[in-house]
């Protein structure tokens, strides 16, 4: 019902009352008191190294974002990951439910565009959560290297290749044979080249941002679009949509 934006509001325990209602494990008055002291934390820039797991969540970040998953924290709906506390009062994120990735959350209708050159620097709308993170001058550098890392390794460096071909290897022909396939094989196969094309393309326009040729922020993009990644060619709905999905 709205989800969690993970915002510091007050002291009230009762304030974050969906934090707790969504708990995998038993929590106690003390541990709910701990999270909050932590928000807190956030909020106002202060202990953040006690307050938050910062190297893994600048990985989380670069990796979620990259994958621009709507939905999710960083979507209006704030919700899709667990909130992770191991005693220490340090804060900690574990993602999940990434099906929608990609364009995914507008139902084959998102703009292709938009998708691609999806801003490095500004994509968590709905909370503040990760602020103090991006406003540190070497978190943010941290941050930055770890999203060339992603690029240049990974997406370029072959390593994505190598995992799309032995994908496409070991399910191509359970595709193609499947008596209950949602779609037929050409469809699956248009379908699996769009990614793998997007990919490519979300990885040319992060080292564009990082480099600095294109903009990073949603307002620079908005001021400047010459430099965008076009990506107009590009058919979300052969990816799938909300109610047909591969």
């Amino acid at each position: 019902s709205g989800g969690q934006n993970l915002n510091y509001t007050d002291d009230d325990l009762d304030s974050y009352s969906t934090i707790w209602a969504c708990e995998v494990t038993k929590t106690s008055e003390a541990d709910h008191k701990r999270v909050v002291k932590a928000l807190k934390n956030i909020s106002e820039g202060t202990d953040l190294e006690s307050s938050m797991d910062i190297d893994n969540l600048l990985r989380l970040m670069a990796v979620h974002n990259f994958s621009v998953n709507g939905d999710s924290l960083s979507g209006g709906m704030a919700h899709n990951y667990y909130l992770y506390e191991n005693g220490s009062g340090q804060l900690n994120m574990i993602p999940w439910d990434y099906n929608l990735a990609l364009g995914g959350m507008g139902m084959g209708g998102s703009d292709p565009n938009s998708v691609v050159n999806e801003p490095i620097d500004d994509s968590w709308q709905s909370t503040s959560f990760f602020d103090p993170l991006l406003e540190n001058e070497e978190y943010l550098a941290k941050y930055h290297e770890y999203y060339r890392r992603l690029v240049e390794e990974y997406i370029f460096g072959g390593r994505f290749d190598e995992f799309y071909e032995r994908t496409r290897t070991q399910i191509d022909e359970l595709v193609r044979t499947d008596p209950n396939a949602l779609y037929d094989y050409d469809e699956y196969d248009a379908a699996a080249e769009t990614l793998y094309y997007l990919v490519k393309l979300r990885g040319e326009s992060i080292e564009g941002q990082l480099d600095g040729t294109i903009p990073s922020t949603s307002r620079g993009q908005r001021t400047d679009s010459s430099a965008l990644i076009d990506a107009s060619e590009i058919d979300l709905s052969v990816m799938g949509t909300i109610d047909r999905k591969s």
